[in-house]
């Protein structure tokens, strides 16, 4: 019986010691805000910037998600476009045809700007998203965006009707440690 005992200790210390992990593993700490590249406009030059957004995420209460992490990503028009771009796409050079998220769900994008040495690598997945907001009333030559990988890349557009609040962090792209 001492051995029957030992073991059955043994093994509920065991699952207690589980299942508390197992609790702090499902415990989420999220982010204070999302920190995006943004591709927007300086003396009617395009420029790379790293924005984070505001007022920052909140608790959601909405049903099916409450608890976990929401951020407002600002208002939206009617219009949302997909795309499917080929691999080894050349997009030329070209201004973002209105402000809008432009949310790269695989493949990968090199961002160029024809003024500047400052470039953004996009890989699509969970830090696949931009904002473009260098449009021909803001900005005179616009930004290059070429596909070089051999793999298609998709794409969704969705225009926005005001910019979305933020902070500027920095010139330049976000680094992939300010990234989600």
């Amino acid at each position: 019986m001492p051995l029957l005992h030992t073991l059955l200790t043994t093994f509920l210390a065991a699952a207690a010691s589980t299942t508390t992990a197992l609790a702090a593993s499902t415990t989420n700490t999220f982010p204070s805000t999302l920190n995006i590249t943004t591709l927007t406009a300086h003396n009617n030059q395009s420029v790379l910037e790293c924005w984070a957004l505001d007022p920052g995420y909140s608790t959601s209460a909405q049903a099916g998600v409450s608890g976990t992490a929401m951020l407002n990503l600002g208002s939206v028009t009617n219009n949302a476009t997909n795309l499917l771009i080929p691999g080894e796409y050349d997009g030329g050079r070209h201004n973002a045809p209105t402000n809008q998220w432009v949310i790269f769900l695989s493949g990968v994008a090199h961002i160029t700007l024809p003024n500047s040495t400052d470039d953004a690598w996009i890989v699509g997945g969970k830090n696949g998203a931009i904002l473009a907001l260098d449009t021909a009333e803001v900005s005179a030559l616009g930004h290059y965006t070429t596909y070089p990988t051999e793999e298609s890349t998709v794409v969704l557009e969705i225009a926005l009707k005001e910019i979305p609040g933020h902070r500027v962090l920095h010139s330049g792209a976000c680094g992939e440690g300010e990234l989600l």
